[in-house]
């Protein structure tokens, strides 16, 4: 029986959107007229998760993506998820995304992005966001001078059956530009190296046994056997002990540090092209397997890789 998921944010999802949406503002609202872009991309993730918490019932998923963004930093983002690694069920789900971008200053050192997602996954998809119904994004971003990128974020989740979570995440990040090119030197290799804290709320079915001990009557032996030819006057029955097995459920809840991850988003701009890479070496934090009640918190890795094109 699926459970509803261990608090596992997706890697993209809002909060990339609204990265995205800041990223075409800042580069090319400037110098151009044009009051709307549109970004269309196509997404692969290894192992979809939430604030770096997995799920055994988690797959890999091709996302296809479409947002429409205007100068003034509202964009509506739609993203498709296709099941890529069998098992559960294949029909794909989908989400949309309005948003708003938004700055303090002129050279974009310090702005945020809010946003609200609505989700329409069946309940039996192996997709870890199946078990939401809506969420709530907002972040903050601090960048002086360019030297050092702080985001701080929160997120409320709105599950199914009325069972809500938060998550706030905590993140450096760095953008270097490896390579340029093009005549305004707007093309080419950068990377950026991200660390990431994800804490939140736990909310979840635990099944768990309990042990009592209870009394039983047995039959005793026949009035053939032996004993009752010696013994005539036994009693018929026996009062013995006996240990019962018995399978409970029950929702916990709790707000802790739920994982500290790793990345190095890679992209190769083309013009109007992009190409993206990310590895994510990630380290949950206290999550246990409710099923043995034994510790997953090993590293793990997962990444996404896809393409897009502005215009």
């Amino acid at each position: 029986m699926k459970k509803r998921q261990l608090i596992c944010i997706t890697l993209l999802m809002a909060a990339a959107v609204g990265a995205h949406a800041q990223e075409v503002s800042k580069d090319t609202v400037t110098p151009q007229v044009k009051s709307l872009f549109y970004n269309a991309g196509l997404q692969y993730i290894s192992n979809l998760t939430y604030a770096g918490r997995r799920d055994e019932s988690s797959v890999p998923l091709v996302l296809p993506t479409f947002t429409l963004i205007s100068k003034y930093g509202l964009f509506v983002s739609g993203i498709g998820y296709f099941n890529a690694g069998g098992g559960g069920s294949n029909s794909p789900g989908f989400s949309i995304t309005p948003g708003y971008v938004f700055s303090f200053d002129k050279k974009k050192y310090y702005g945020g992005a809010v946003s609200v997602t609505k989700y329409f996954i069946n309940d039996d998809s192996p997709n870890i966001l199946s078990s939401f119904n809506t969420t709530i994004d907002a972040q903050l971003n601090f960048n002086p001078s360019d030297i050092v990128k702080l985001t701080l974020g929160g997120s409320y989740r709105f599950g199914r059956n009325n069972k809500n979570d938060i998550v706030n995440t905590a993140e450096l990040s760095k953008e270097i530009a490896v390579v340029k090119t093009g005549a305004q030197k707007t093309n080419g290799l950068k990377v950026t190296p991200t660390f990431t804290l994800y804490s939140g709320t736990q909310r979840f079915t635990e099944t768990y046994y309990t042990n009592s001990v209870v009394q039983r009557a047995v039959d005793n032996p026949t009035p053939t056997s032996p004993i009752n030819i010696l013994f005539p006057k036994q009693p018929k029955q026996t009062i013995i002990n006996q240990t019962v097995t018995e399978e409970h459920q029950r929702e916990v809840e709790g707000y802790n540090l739920l994982a500290v991850t790793g990345s190095m988003p890679i992209v190769y701009a083309i013009n109007k092209w992009q190409i993206n890479f990310t590895p994510y070496f990630i380290k949950p934090v206290k999550q246990v397997n409710y099923v043995n009640e034994n510790a997953r918190n090993g590293i793990y890795f997962l990444f996404t890789t896809g393409v897009s094109v502005t215009f």
